[in-house]
């Protein structure tokens, strides 16, 4: 007999608009709100026959024993399109803009914040902050209840 246990680790999600390359948001983020962010490994998302990677950036900070994921949620899409080939012999390929929690497609990116007491998150003062950035036309938090791909956001 297999026993599978779900531990759920508490953690909140707030929502980042701005047209900012990753690796700028990342810098951007550091300076306004004291972070180290780093970019590790890719996530990877399967979808049907394609493969997509997205840029992570990680940043655990030991004073509060919390861990911040900066993500990517938006991503272009590369469909084949009817098996019929262009005027130069090519495959056709047509291309779609996608989102990791398509509930939140206007994001362009997440960061997502894992403490065991969220409460010792000042979360309002995080929110103000990154909105502060030049570049960020508006933060927000996530309703986590809507969400239906919970699991794209395990980065570990």
């Amino acid at each position: 007999m297999v026993l599978d246990t779900l531990i759920e680790v508490d953690f909140e999600l707030l929502a980042i608009h701005c047209s900012l390359e990753p690796y700028r948001i990342a810098y951007y983020m550091n300076s306004q709100l004291g972070l180290k962010l780093k970019r590790v490994n890719d996530i990877e998302i399967v979808t049907g026959d394609e493969t997509i990677n997205l840029p992570i950036f990680h940043y655990f900070d030991e004073f509060r024993e919390t861990d911040f994921f900066l993500v990517a949620n938006k991503y272009k899409s590369k469909r084949k399109v009817q098996p019929t080939m262009d005027l130069f012999g090519e495959k056709r390929t047509q291309t779609k803009d996608e989102a990791l929690l398509s509930e939140y497609k206007g994001a362009d990116y997440l960061l997502k914040i894992e403490d065991d007491v969220i409460a010792s998150v000042p979360l309002k003062k995080i929110v103000s902050d990154i909105n502060q950035i030049r570049h960020v036309v508006t933060t927000y938090s996530v309703d986590l209840d809507i969400l239906k791909h919970k699991d794209r956001l395990i980065f570990r």
